[in-house]
């Protein structure tokens, strides 16, 4: 049996979603017929048995004969269309020593569900999600989608009804954000993660984040995506894997990656908002506050410099004006000023801020119409993994030149 199954079933309440976007046409379910216990996926509901021979590698000197509870069992011919919903479970015999059995009997068919490489055969074509968690004794937290030939699988909510003529192929899924303590996820088919506030399907256990943003509808060329571990953020690069069955995964956050261009005692000489704090703690960065004659600053210092930059202790330094969190922060200021190895110019770095009597190079990125600052959702954390993305941008020129 499958790696899903568990000795004890236990009530949860799975949080029910679609797959991606549903098209305007219904899309059609998978079936599957079990042929002397073999797994045989099919084109679709309706076949002829010799369809399901051939799929199932029996030879031309057999039949095929449906299973029934009850002795006298259905022997079909290879040019009968076979309604898979009417029955999917069969076994073969010599054409020879075929029963001359060709009507159905009162008895009920057997019906094979299946639930990723498991299957199980009942008689009850009518389900609910509780008893096939019960049938195949599903871990707690394993939700169900039934298959679908498009991308569109459809989830089935807690003790939703279940028809064997809707389709009886069924794959496991993980939601990611319920497994972000200490345990890790169950393996599964499909990985639920969240990214900001959509909820997506993701069909491996492992994804790259340009992979997370294409499935998000995002363009991987205009949006920073960030990793939520715990407490801390961290920065996924577009190439980067990420391995969604490893424990501590929670979610997903994005920011914008398109703006127009435009010393370590840790002081704490003003207060920053209780989620600031959490975040640049949870996060082990050496920063500090500070008050300054051109205003209030939050220096970050050692700094992670890309390839493609000079490699110097960089720290960068972001302006809290009166107003924030209402009032949007604003640009970034490196000290010393960032390089690139080859010597190319950085737009918009022109200009530079005096901070405690040191110059620090201003990078002229803003938030604009299209992407404004969000209220309670970007703050001085966000930001600086703004920042880093901008130096990160700045470091893939100097690797295409």
């Amino acid at each position: 049996m499958n790696a899903l199954l568990a000795d004890k079933y236990s009530n949860q309440n799975p949080t029910p979603f679609i797959h991606m976007t549903s098209p305007l046409k219904k899309p059609l379910a998978r079936w599957n017929a079990l042929v002397q216990d073999r797994v045989v996926p099919l084109p679709r509901r309706i076949v002829s048995a010799l369809t399901i021979k051939e799929q199932a590698g029996v030879a031309s000197d057999f039949l095929i004969v449906r299973d029934y509870q009850s002795p006298s069992d259905v022997v079909l011919e290879d040019g009968v269309e076979v309604d898979l919903a009417q029955g999917n479970v069969f076994r073969i015999v010599p054409r020879c020593d075929a029963p001359a059995c060709t009507e159905a009997p009162q008895d009920p068919p057997k019906l094979a569900f299946f639930i990723d490489d498991a299957f199980e055969i009942t008689t009850q074509a009518k389900q609910t999600e509780d008893s096939l968690r019960r049938l195949f004794a599903l871990l707690p937290k394993v939700e169900l989608l039934r298959d679908m030939e498009s991308p569109t699988d459809i989830a089935i909510g807690s003790n939703e009804t279940v028809l064997f003529t809707d389709g009886p192929v069924f794959v496991s899924c993980v939601e990611i954000e319920k497994h972000c303590g200490q345990e890790c996820p169950p393996p599964a088919r499909r990985y639920i993660i969240r990214v900001d506030e959509k909820r997506i399907v993701v069909d491996a256990p492992k994804v790259t984040g340009r992979d997370i943003l294409v499935l998000a509808g995002l363009n991987p060329d205009l949006t920073m995506l960030n990793q939520k571990i715990g407490k801390r953020f961290e920065p996924v690069g577009l190439e980067k894997v990420v391995d969604l069955t490893a424990c501590g995964v929670e979610r997903f956050t994005t920011l914008p990656n398109e703006q127009s261009e435009g010393r370590p005692n840790f002081r704490r000489q003003f207060a920053l908002p209780e989620e600031d704090v959490e975040l640049l703690e949870g996060s082990e960065l050496a920063w500090e506050t500070i008050n300054d004659a051109n205003g209030k600053w939050v220096l970050i210092r050692d700094i992670p410099l890309p390839e493609g930059l000079l490699q110097v202790p960089t720290s960068v330094a972001i302006q809290v004006p009166s107003g924030y969190p209402s009032a949007a922060l604003d640009m970034a200021y490196f000290s010393p000023a960032v390089r690139r190895l080859d010597g190319g110019a950085i737009p918009c770095t022109e200009a530079s801020m005096q901070i405690e009597g040191i110059a620090w190079q201003r990078w002229s990125r803003h938030y604009t119409s299209a992407y404004p600052w969000k209220l309670g959702v970007y703050n001085v954390f966000t930001h600086y993994l703004l920042s880093l993305s901008w130096l990160d941008r700045e470091a893939r020129k100097v690797k295409i030149a």
